[in-house]
């Protein structure tokens, strides 16, 4: 079986999913541990397999759900916050040339994702009353933030650059 998974993917969608079911494991590794040794005594060789594989989509699906959060929830707060270049300027600017305008747009997706998995993270921890790790986890989200909103101005002053610009100079710079 062959399996190709977008990078992308792997890192807006897979990993945060991994890192949000990784670090729940280690907060509730007692339940764990009760969950892993109900399962050895069942005793099949193709269980691990199953279980490999059944670990990976809901790692897969709950990196989905972190990464549509982000798109619905934290995404209008942001271009709330720093603004947005319109899309039409944004395909527009690309059309001229603008090459990094794909880096800063997926720079952006990535932060996005990364406020949605430390939030809910704080969430977790919060409820779990572990004021440390919750205390980390708000320092995470507010890096996100400065650095989405890093990603934004640049994505905003290159559209702006290459809408202004007469097309003589965009094809020669």
């Amino acid at each position: 079986m062959e399996l190709k998974v977008p990078f992308y993917n792997v890192v807006n969608i897979l990993l945060p999913g991994l890192a949000f079911i990784g670090i729940c494991a280690f907060l509730f590794l007692d339940k764990i541990k009760v969950f892993v040794l109900a399962i050895t005594t069942l005793g099949s060789a193709g269980l691990e397999m199953l279980l490999t594989v059944a670990f990976l989509a809901i790692t897969y699906e709950v990196g989905y759900i972190i990464f549509r959060l982000g798109d619905v929830m934290i995404e209008p707060v942001l271009k709330k916050m720093f603004g947005w270049a319109e899309y039409k300027d944004f395909v527009a600017a690309q059309k001229a040339g603008a090459k990094s305008l794909e880096i800063f747009s997926r720079e952006y997706g990535y932060a996005r994702t990364q406020i949605t998995l430390f939030i809910a993270l704080a969430i977790v921890f919060g409820l779990e009353a572990q004021w440390g790790f919750l205390t980390v986890c708000v320092l995470c989200v507010m890096l996100f933030v400065l650095t989405a909103r890093s990603h934004i101005k640049k994505t905003i002053t290159t559209v702006n650059e290459y809408l202004i610009k007469p097309e003589s100079e965009v094809i020669n710079s």
